[in-house]
């Protein structure tokens, strides 16, 4: 497989076609060669260097225009805290700011050295603000400004080192003001900061709207998010530094990477424009009528930008030409699959459902531009085992692709994303069948024993407002039925009747912008001594007992809630996976706020992980089927066509499920006679009355249900069909009997065991019981 996949790149950096790339040696072992870049410009013609071009003006009005960007911004105000202004005692000071330290002075300001010269190597003191560490000594402090002129444009640039551990205790915010804190704008705070260790955060707020005014900036340290009174913070600590106000200055050219955000400013002066028009031409979007856009572009190049204004005398128009040059880069393949979730047996695959259509998705960065899918199995590699070459039987060149998967068991998925500067690829394998255990564990992982410490056990009882627990479960490729379900805890013991009888409660939720949403079902529940006795007899295995069928057909979460706080004589927890940088699925309801697991408890991307939940899905599949010469069902068409003169048709439907109940049809002239069968594979049975004359055509829709998903089926009525068996001759109109075992297979002995097998004769499909 890995030749395959490394003969496919490389026919693919040659710009080979899908066509050529069939054509593949097993025996290449090089790295594919990196594609040459190719040129793109917004215009055609050779690279230009940047330029302006003014196409008219109208009674002083200029058009000009710039963008947000380090190299245009002009310093109006600056803060380092540098100085080395001293007091009478040698000490150094803090001027130009007002400060007050709390009750009891108990907020210490000073100037430090920290590490800000990683970011300024010039830098040589921050402000540093650190609190007590008595909750008694808590409070609330500041440090105002004096006044400073905010330009048009005007942005506040800040950076301040935090640990986000240090929220639950103190927050530090940064607050705006224009009328000496009368009012008040908090333009930052610290605890909007939620992953990560120690770091130097950078700030940046707008100040458009204080253009003209003077404003103070004022450095808050306020109560922790733990603290319900509003009393203040205490033991917690920040630095503070290169706090500046900047306005926007001319530049003749920027440079960005694809994909980068820019913030375009209108400059125009002379008079107040009254409405703006601009063009990006390559860009997205291309056009804007606001006066400040922002755009992006995706490929490399050099780019033009126009900007027309107008005010109530006329208009004036600028070109900047060659204004943004794009750098491009090789994409990041990425495959949005089916389904998520993997089979619980090694090598943990994802699973998704045979035979019904299921869509894998392009889920690549960096903006590609062709992209390339090949899904073939083992056994498709087999049947050319002998061969120098190996052919995919389809190569599809689409972004996204609909595929059915025919064959139980393995199948290889591979994906190309390509543009002008490279190509990326995913080389990943999914698990083809109807049913099974699932988990969210990825192939690697082991069951983790939980991390514990004063406060928590994770994920389980703690003393930190945790007080729920998620797990994400992704939607299916088909709709599944949830046949059983399985968490796996590793504590659960109590001491108090309190805390035993506390009852645990095992919930599926709905999925809101990928956290958990709303309550779907209750599905169980149990005490902490009911678990107490899973943990003594089943290896902490917890068997869900469900009320009834789930159906499953979209994203969901199971929700573990009821744990009671962590004390001295009580511990509860869930197995998980060990923490990993990818491929979070573990949610906690922390003070009343869903959040992953992810850089929570270790620096992101650190800290994601599992839980283990098993569930057994079964999945729903419902087509239209066709059995090929040697007994094997695929999909068919769903339109079945029949000749005008009345008559009658069996259509095979595949229903793993089975069929629950035939819904009928929307049209009087074609019905469904007879009742759904027992087996994997049925035959409807339709009969439909003649085509009325000077009717060309008709369409009927016959619906059929297993009680999980409708499958629609369409009979076309046409005049240019023909019964096929009206053409045959006579002495061949007796049809050849041929038999099926109830999975489909052909059966080729003359005698037949005894049990129940399909029985077809031409166009009828039929059960026989021998005995």
């Amino acid at each position: 497989m890995k030749i395959l996949l490394l003969s496919l790149l490389t026919f693919f950096a040659l710009n080979a076609t899908a066509r050529d790339i069939v054509k593949v040696q097993r025996v290449a072992k090089s790295k594919p060669t990196k594609p040459t870049a190719m040129s793109y410009q917004a215009t055609k013609g050779s690279l230009r260097l940047p330029g302006t071009i003014r196409r008219a003006a109208a009674n002083g009005l200029t058009a000009n225009f710039s963008v947000q960007t380090e190299s245009a911004y002009v310093t109006v105000w600056n803060e380092n805290f540098d100085s080395d202004d001293k007091d009478a005692k040698g000490n150094l000071i803090i001027t130009g700011w007002t400060i007050d330290k709390g009750e009891g002075d108990a907020i210490t300001f000073k100037k430090k050295q920290d590490t800000f010269n990683t970011i300024d190597e010039n830098d040589v003191y921050s402000l540093f603000i650190e609190g007590p560490y008595q909750a008694f000594k808590r409070t609330k402090a500041s440090a105002t400004s004096t006044a400073i002129s905010v330009p048009a444009n005007g942005q506040l640039h800040a950076y301040i080192k935090m640990n986000p551990t240090w929220n639950s205790y103190v927050t530090l915010a940064l607050q705006i003001s224009a009328d000496d804190f009368t009012t008040t704008e908090e333009v930052w705070n610290s605890k909007t900061v939620t992953e990560g260790k120690a770091q130097w955060v950078p700030i940046t707020a707008d100040l458009s709207a204080y253009a003209g005014k003077q404003i103070k900036i004022r450095i808050y340290w306020g109560p922790g998010t733990n603290d319900t009174f509003n009393t203040g913070g205490y033991m917690g600590d920040f630095c503070v530094d290169g706090l500046s106000i900047t306005g926007v200055g001319n530049v003749d050219q920027i440079k960005v990477k694809a994909g980068d955000p820019i913030q375009f400013v209108d400059l125009t002066t002379g008079k107040q424009p009254t409405r703006w028009q601009w063009q990006f031409p390559g860009g997205t979007p291309e056009t804007s009528n606001e006066q400040n856009p922002v755009v992006y572009y995706e490929q490399s190049g050099l780019y033009d930008v126009v900007l027309k204004a107008f005010d109530a005398e006329g208009s004036d128009e600028v070109v900047k030409t060659a204004f943004v040059e794009v750098e491009g880069e090789a994409p990041v393949a990425g495959v949005q699959f089916p389904a998520d979730f993997r089979t619980l047996a090694q090598p943990r695959m994802r699973m998704v459902a045979p035979l019904a259509p299921v869509n894998y998705g392009d889920d690549s960065t960096g903006f590609p531009t062709s992209f390339s899918w090949a899904l073939y199995t083992p056994y498709d590699l087999a049947k050319q085992s002998g061969s120098f070459l190996f052919q995919p039987d389809t190569i599809y060149t689409t972004k996204d692709v609909t595929y059915c998967h025919n064959k139980l068991d393995k199948t290889y998925v591979m994906h190309i994303a390509q543009n002008a500067e490279g190509y990326d690829f995913v080389d990943d394998s999914v698990q083809v069948q109807f049913a099974g255990f699932v988990s969210n564990f990825q192939p690697k992982d082991g069951y983790q024993t939980n991390f514990v410490d004063g406060d928590l056990t994770l994920p389980g009882a703690n003393k930190m407002g945790i007080t729920a627990w998620a797990e994400r479960i992704s939607k299916p490729s088909v709709p599944v039925v949830l046949e059983a379900m399985y968490v796996n805890f590793t504590k659960a013991s109590a001491a108090a009747l309190t805390d035993q009888i506390s009852p645990v409660s095992f919930t599926l939720y709905t999925s809101e912008n990928g956290l958990p949403g709303q309550p779907i079902e209750l599905l169980d529940s149990w005490n902490l001594s009911e678990l107490n006795y899973a943990m003594n007899t089943n290896n902490g295995v917890v068997t869900i007992e469900l009320g009834r069928r789930v159906v499953i057909d979209k994203e969901v979460f199971l929700v573990i809630d009821g744990i009671p706080e962590k004390n001295d004589s009580m511990e509860c927890a869930i197995a998980m996976a060990p923490m990993r940088n990818y491929g979070n699925t573990a949610f906690m309801l922390n003070k009343g706020q869903w959040r992953p697991f992810t850089g929570y408890f270790q620096p992101a991307p650190g800290g994601q992980t599992s839980l283990a939940v098993i569930p057994y899905f079964s999945h729903s599949v419902l087509i239209p089927a066709k059995v090929d010469e040697k007994g094997g069902i695929t999909m068919a068409n769903d339109t079945t066509l029949v000749p005008a003169t009345a008559g009658k048709r069996n259509i095979l439907v595949f229903a793993n499920q089975g069929i629950y109940k035939y819904l009928g049809s929307d049209a009087d002239w074609c019905r469904v006679t007879g009742k759904p069968g027992e087996y994997t594979v049925d035959s409807v049975s339709v009969e439909f009355d003649e085509l009325p004359a000077g009717v060309q055509w008709r369409e009927a829709v016959i619906s059929v249900t297993d009680s999980i998903q409708t499958l629609n089926l369409v009979v076309r009525q046409d005049r240019s069909v023909v019964d096929a068996i009206q053409l045959l001759p006579v002495e061949t109109k007796s049809a050849t009997v041929e038999r099926f075992d109830m999975q489909g297979r052909r059966i080729e002995n003359a005698r037949q065991a005894r049990g129940i097998y399909l029985e077809r004769r031409g166009n009828t499909v039929r059960k026989v019981m021998k005995r």
